[in-house]
């Protein structure tokens, strides 16, 4: 492990969380050797200056609070940060996250008058704009022109 390797990821990682699949990435970009990468990232893991599940779960609660769904959060977690299903799963089992709640509060910023639409293309603009945020159809659809949905929820 080259002093230089270890800085350059003590840089990335005094800004901000990591996956070790980003900064795989990152390495590789700046032409760091295999062995390098895997050196430092190892050092970096042992002090637990970069963990995985660590940025799992701030990534999970960042997201959750921007308005976005446990689908597309799995899926980006996944696919552009490098995360394992195995590690996603033990993070959420941990966590205590009402999805039908965060579903309701992003209907209620975007979509003020939820309870009242009934024009059809109104309502399909509604589930792609949902399901694009990652909500699953159970977690949203009964609030939509529902006219009692505060009262009741």
């Amino acid at each position: 492990m080259s002093s230089q390797a270890l800085n350059y990821v003590m840089s990335l990682l005094a800004r901000r969380e990591y996956s070790e699949f980003e900064i795989r990435c990152k390495m590789q970009e700046k032409q760091f050797s295999e062995q390098e990468i895997d050196d430092t990232l190892a050092f970096c893991q042992q002090k637990n200056w970069q963990n995985d599940r660590r940025f799992t779960e701030n990534y999970l609660t960042f997201k959750a609070q921007r308005g976005y769904g446990l689908a597309r959060i799995k899926q980006e977690l996944q696919k552009i940060k490098g995360i394992s299903s195995e590690v996603i799963y033990d993070v959420l089992q941990e966590m205590e996250v009402n999805w039908e709640d965060k579903a309701l509060s992003v209907l209620r910023k975007k979509f003020p008058n939820y309870p009242e639409i009934n024009d059809l293309k109104l309502k399909q603009k509604v589930w792609r704009y949902m399901l694009s945020h990652g909500f699953k159809p159970d977690e949203f659809s009964h609030y939509i022109g529902n006219h009692q949905s505060d009262e009741i929820y």
